[in-house]
């Protein structure tokens, strides 16, 4: 396993306000080599927010994709569902994505972490911190 990635773009994390409704939140993580990407590894959390709280829908791994350099196999799966109370649960998906190529091989994993921090059931907005590692 040898991944010689020499940076990585990374974007974003997110602390927001979101109004009742489908929600997406994509991770994504840019590797590079020598100034060049070598792949792009993305993992998009389908959610919804309402009086229930945070509901997650489904994950996928669209927009991931490799080079000359270097391909990829992605999976994902929802791993936690539900984040019902404010500041108790978070919502989880992971990818998994699989390197092969000339400079890059080996296994990369993105787990993404949706939190509800408030919920204003009368203004129907909820705040939600989004991230990933």
């Amino acid at each position: 396993m040898a991944i010689i990635a020499r940076s990585t773009d990374m974007g974003p994390y997110r602390a927001e306000d979101k109004k009742y409704g489908a929600r997406l939140y994509t991770a994504w993580v840019k590797l590079k080599s020598a100034g060049v990407t070598v792949a792009t590894l993305k993992l998009s959390s389908h959610y919804s927010v309402g009086d229930y709280g945070l509901k997650m829908r489904y994950a996928d791994v669209a927009g991931t994709n490799g080079t000359v350099w270097s391909a990829v196999d992605a999976s994902c799966e929802v791993t936690d569902s539900k984040a019902e109370k404010v500041g108790c649960y978070d919502m989880n998906a992971v990818g998994t994505y699989k390197l092969n190529g000339k400079l890059n091989h080996g296994y990369i994993v993105l787990i993404s972490y949706i939190k509800l921090t408030s919920l204003n059931k009368t203004s129907k907005v909820a705040r939600v911190y989004q991230k990933y590692t």
